[in-house]
């Protein structure tokens, strides 16, 4: 029988492509059925896979097979390490799913393609200029959030629905280069939202499982992470987990203060309903439609502003939450998603005009652009188009 030919790759690659999913030796020999002693040896340089093997590496850790032959690591723009993860009830992640370290890589990558492509067109991305302190007073915060996005109360009342809010505010923000994700295969229970504050080409990634409502919340307490630098710190290892949550908490309330302003709340007409009747749904729905966000915002937001007591207010949010999942219960599977909105919605406006425009100026190539638009056929790229446009 011939002997299987050896591929004769670069141990410190093989190392490298591992750590890119932070796997360990021993799941990635359980998973492939080697011993971790011949991985081991593999990542030392004192055996040599075979190219089969070496093959099957690649495919698992989701690099190209011709990496393994580079004579150093791929090198990298410089990535921030400060994260935040949103997660329910704001708990920090010690566990990901591999499908969540994919997805993390997966954004950081595209936002180094998306640089490139624009230093190969010789256009410049506009940095982000506002930072603000998170000691700062949180109407403050909020208010530049608001005009971070250009929002007033007349837009809010003509939005109706969170979908509308969440599409214009999601539009605001690529126009200032932000690089607005979602992700689709990660269950919000392990991740609603997560934010890396770069100066250009800020990212933040939303949960397509979640409600439109769920993301346009999530989205503004993110905006409270990147403008006050804080991406990453209920996540760092070593902060006291006190500081982590109280900070959590912090954002998540200037984040309702920034969808519902407190004078805005106190003009409405069906705060001064509830003030004279008493609490009633009829009246949190209406209050919900003209700021187009959850009842669960609102109920918090007239909470926050003594127009109920702490029981009612808890009392109230459970019974919400026990509707909203027998919603989810009975609600039925959403349907098939065209290729070309599929894909779109996952990478994002600006970063799929981007790729397009570099296609059509043949700085990329066909493949190239599928590549970087998730495996897109050529074939829709045109109705990707339409959609941004």
């Amino acid at each position: 029988m011939a002997k299987s030919i050896p591929a004769l790759v670069t141990p410190e690659v093989l190392q490298w492509a591992r750590k890119l999913d932070m796997l360990s030796i021993e799941e990635v020999s359980s998973k492939l059925k080697i011993s971790a002693d011949k991985l081991s040896a593999w990542e030392n340089g004192t055996e040599f896979p075979t190219i089969n093997q070496a093959k099957k590496l690649a495919k698992q850790y989701r690099v190209p097979f011709a990496y393994f032959y580079l004579p150093d690591t791929p090198q990298r723009a410089k990535r921030l390490e400060k994260i935040d993860y949103r997660t329910f009830g704001n708990v920090g992640l010690l566990n990901m799913s591999r499908e969540l370290r994919w997805f993390m890589r997966d954004i950081e990558e595209r936002r180094d393609i998306i640089i490139q492509l624009f230093a190969d067109s010789e256009m410049t991305a506009v940095p982000l200029n506002v930072n603000i302190a998170i000691s700062s007073n949180i109407e403050e915060i909020a208010a530049a959030i608001r005009n971070l996005l250009e929002l007033t109360e007349d837009k809010q009342k003509q939005f109706r629905k969170p979908s509308n809010a969440l599409s214009y505010c999601i539009s605001m923000l690529e126009k200032k280069s932000f690089l607005i994700f979602q992700a689709a295969k990660i269950e919000p229970l392990e991740m609603r939202g997560l934010s890396i504050a770069y100066k250009t080409f800020p990212i933040i990634a939303l949960n397509r499982k979640d409600e439109s409502s769920a993301r346009l919340f999530t989205l503004f307490h993110e905006l409270v992470h990147i403008l006050t630098q804080t991406s990453g710190i209920c996540n760092e290892i070593g902060q006291d987990e006190f500081l982590q949550n109280q900070i959590e908490l912090l954002c998540n309330k200037i984040a309702g203060i920034a969808l519902v302003p407190n004078q805005a709340l106190k003009n409405n007409i069906n705060v001064s309903n509830i003030e004279r009747y008493g609490l009633d749904d009829s009246y949190v729905n209406a209050i919900a439609r003209d700021f187009a966000v959850s009842r669960e915002v609102i109920i918090n937001r007239i909470w926050s502003i003594g127009l109920i007591d702490s029981d009612t207010y808890y009392k109230t949010l459970r019974r919400y939450s026990n509707e909203y999942l027998q919603y989810k219960k009975n609600k039925k599977k959403d349907g098939f998603l065209p290729p070309a909105l599929d894909k779109g919605t996952q990478v994002g406006k600006l970063y799929a005009r981007t790729v397009l425009s570099a296609y059509h100026l043949e700085k990329i190539t066909t493949r190239e652009a599928s590549g970087y638009l998730l495996g897109l056929r050529a074939q829709h790229f045109e109705a990707v188009e339409r959609w941004c446009y």
